[in-house]
């Protein structure tokens, strides 16, 4: 029996979604996070994926759970 737990895996586009939910823009979220708008558009499109530090600080900014913008 296998008992290893699979992180969530960031989701780019459920993140614009929440951002969208919102009524923010990308230079919004950008802003409360600390980071350039290319940022927010880089993680929407799963370029790249926030580190573990952007990742709180953007839930906190969208005022959302980790599921929300996790598969």
């Amino acid at each position: 029996m296998d008992r290893a737990v699979k992180s969530p895996a960031f989701s780019g586009q459920k993140l614009k979604q929440a951002r969208i939910k919102r009524g923010l823009t990308q230079a919004e979220v950008a802003a409360r996070v600390g980071v350039g708008p290319v940022y927010i558009s880089q993680w929407e499109n799963d370029r790249h994926a926030p580190n573990g530090v952007h990742a709180v600080l953007l839930l906190r900014a969208l005022g959302c759970e980790l599921e929300e913008v996790t598969e």
